[in-house]
């Protein structure tokens, strides 16, 4: 006996549908390619940063002007692995360096993930362990390189130069804390005249040390995701940044950011973005001014 047949606005329906996936997926290689362009020298292609809207974590994607991609945290679960697939085409997963900046679950549980996923090059991390079963899962011999960064190491990608100002043995030792956020790696990142710093969760002992020989930036990461243990004044009266950006989930219950840090950024003149308010953030620079606006992503 002969199955019915189906109904053709069902089919009509399906059809639509698959051509909607296929146009969606079309679209992405093409903006890819453009993006990507190998008859383009390194000097002509952007620095790409973005801040993903993982929620309550920090999740920072890179993509550098010498095509190198690197992912520093990963948030508190597997959602960075679905932001990053709308960024990067189909057939990469790959990626050049994981970096994790301490081993809170809100940053390190997301690149357990990602290393699942993605064929990685190198993992760098500051060789402090963490003591949860996650942080132990990413600390395991996962048959990859491994790189322990501190105060005074330098990482170049042609003109993109990532200097690590935090930490140091001797001045996490000097500041008298066992606060694991004060172990957080502070990275400066500099292409031609753009600087970003970015904070980890370092709280405002840190800060103060950092206040003595931080630059003016361009853009600021704040830190702890806008709690007012960080983001201090001697920070911002040295820093000065034109953008903060925010990386915090919606109606959290730690009620980050803190109104007094949203003050005091405005304050010093700077335009807050935030993943809960304005979802994933987008840094480009061509080595001049870089820009600073919300890139909504569709997973």
């Amino acid at each position: 006996m002969r199955a019915p047949a189906k109904p053709h606005y069902v089919t009509r329906k399906r059809l639509r549908e698959a051509a909607l996936v296929l146009g969606a997926i079309l679209v992405s290689l093409v903006l890819w390619f453009v993006s990507v362009d190998p008859s383009l020298p390194w000097e002509d292609k952007p620095l790409r940063m973005w801040m993903l809207d993982v929620g309550q974590g920090d999740a920072i994607f890179f993509q550098l002007p010498t095509g190198e991609e690197l992912l520093i945290d990963g948030g508190r679960s597997s959602q960075v692995l679905s932001k990053l697939s709308t960024i990067l085409p189909p057939w990469d997963s790959h990626l050049d360096a994981l970096v994790l900046t301490h081993t809170d679950a809100d940053h390190v549980t997301g690149l357990v993930s990602v290393l699942e996923v993605f064929d990685i090059d190198v993992l760098m991390d500051t060789g402090h362990e963490g003591q949860t079963a996650v942080a132990q899962q990413w600390s395991e011999d996962h048959g990859i390189a491994r790189r322990t960064l501190k105060a005074g190491d330098v990482l170049e990608y042609g003109e993109v130069v990532i200097r690590v100002l935090w930490p140091s043995d001797e001045g996490y030792a000097s500041l008298e804390t066992n606060e694991r956020n004060d172990l957080s790696l502070v990275l400066h990142v500099v292409y031609g005249e753009t600087s970003l710093l970015l904070t980890g969760d370092a709280e405002e002992a840190v800060e103060e040390v950092l206040s003595a020989f931080v630059p003016d930036v361009d853009v600021l990461k704040v830190g702890h995701h806008g709690s007012l243990t960080s983001t201090s004044w001697s920070l911002l009266d040295t820093a000065l940044p034109e953008y903060a950006l925010i990386g915090v989930g919606e109606d959290n219950s730690y009620g980050h950011p803190h109104p007094i840090i949203l003050s005091r950024l405005s304050e010093v003149g700077a335009t807050v973005f935030r993943t809960d308010l304005d979802g994933t953030i987008l840094v480009e620079s061509y080595g001049d001014e870089p820009t600073v606006a919300p890139h909504p992503l569709p997973f």
